[in-house]
Order: structure tokens, then sequence, then C-alpha cells
């Protein structure tokens, strides 16, 4: 409740800056246009100079305002960026864990991550510069130690974990 309540201040203070700023540039396009074609406008009731000052006030606040939220959405993209990259790290660990546990080879580990990256049985063979036999038969291999039918269980199996207990009780 209380993020909802920051996000409707915040978007508030920028529609009301946005609202600034275009006011301010109609005042100042009809002034350009008043002095370029040499028109007198009459200003006696009130003071052109006052009216500038004003708009350059009111054009430094939104600047500020704009300013704080560009500051604020950079910070906030750079702890969303770090915490990216921890999962990922964090979902390598998990993944290094069960191959531990499964007791998988250095070659089985190395098949086992292009397989969860999606590559095809030949793909991996011409990366790893071997056989489809071997492949194949490295890939049975993984399947029999992690005791799943398959690429889709074996990529569901670790999916599952960063889904979290949350999405999978809706």
């Amino acid at each position: 409740m209380q993020i909802a309540q920051k996000t409707s201040v915040e978007i508030k203070s920028l529609i009301f800056s946005f609202l600034i700023i275009t006011i301010c540039q109609f005042f100042f396009l009809i002034d350009i246009y008043a002095d370029f074609f040499r028109i007198d406008i009459d200003t006696s009731w009130f003071d052109h100079d006052q009216i500038e000052l004003f708009a350059v006030i009111s054009l430094t606040f939104a600047m500020v305002v704009i300013g704080k939220q560009i500051w604020q959405l950079l910070r906030e993209n750079s702890k969303f960026k770090d915490s990216i990259q921890v999962a990922s790290g964090e979902l390598l660990t998990v993944i290094y864990y069960h191959f531990a546990g499964w007791k998988l080879s250095p070659s089985e580990i190395e098949v086992a991550l292009m397989l969860i990256k999606g590559f095809s049985t030949q793909e991996i063979a011409n990366l790893r510069n071997t056989k489809m036999g071997t492949v194949k038969s490295q890939t049975s291999s993984i399947y029999r130690k992690a005791n799943i039918s398959g690429r889709n269980e074996l990529v569901a199996y670790f999916v599952e974990d960063l889904l979290g207990e949350k999405y999978l009780e809706k």
C-alpha cells in the first residue's frame, strides 16, 4: 500500500512538472513570436519581467523534480541490475549444487549446462568437437543420474526453483 501511494505521488509530481513545462513553453513561444514579429502585447495588467522570472523559477522547480525522479530511477535500475546478477549467480550456484549431488562428470556438467541453455544435441556435439553419439550417451547418463526423463524435465527442475512456491500456489 505504501509503495502504491509513493508511486502515485511520484506520478502526480511528474505530471505537475510536465504541466509547468508546457505552460512555460507556451508563454515563451508567444513571447518569442511577439518579439520576432515586433508585436506589442499590452502588458499593463502584469509586469512582463515578473512573468518571465516566475516562469524560470517554475521551470527550475520542474527540473529539480524531474532530476530527482531520474536520479531515483537510476538508483533503482542499479539495484535491479545487482539483484539480477545475484539471482543469476545464485541460480548457477544451485545448478552446480545439484550437479554435484548427481555426481556428474566435468564433461556431463558442460553438456547439462548446454542442454539447459537450449542447445540441440548436434549443436552440443559441434561446440564440443565430439560425435553426436557421445553427446547422446552423456545426455542419457545425466538424465539417469538426475532421475529425470528428458531435457524438458531437466529445465523444469531448475525453473521451478526460480518461480518459487508462491507462483505454483496460484
